[in-house]
């Protein structure tokens, strides 16, 4: 079953609206449903990261929620500069000093 939505435009969206249908050649229910489902994704990718981020969730979590593959997740995360492992300099040297030790012995 479908649910039927009712929303009140101004005048300047529906007149955006209307280049999308000319330009798409589809009803302005269809172009609603792409757009809509094209926001939706763009904000679950955006909560993703903002949870990866924050070092709430993992790389692979944060595709998983996103909807989309770990590579896309990384490329999006290399390409917006994402901390996403939480390293700085001195979190690095603690970690590869516990390496040395390890293996010296």
């Amino acid at each position: 079953m479908t649910d039927l939505i009712s929303v009140r435009l101004g005048k300047e969206l529906e007149n955006e609206l209307a280049k999308v249908e000319k330009k798409w050649q589809a009803d302005r229910s269809e172009i609603i449903r792409r757009l809509l489902y094209k926001a939706i994704q763009d904000w679950k990718i955006e909560n993703a990261l903002e949870r990866l981020s924050a070092h709430k969730i993992t790389l692979g979590k944060a595709a998983e929620e996103a909807g989309i593959s770990r590579w896309e997740m990384m490329d999006i995360v290399k390409e917006r500069k994402i901390d996403w492992l939480g390293l700085t300099p001195e979190k690095v040297s603690k970690e590869w000093e516990m390496v040395r030790k390890l293996f010296k012995k």
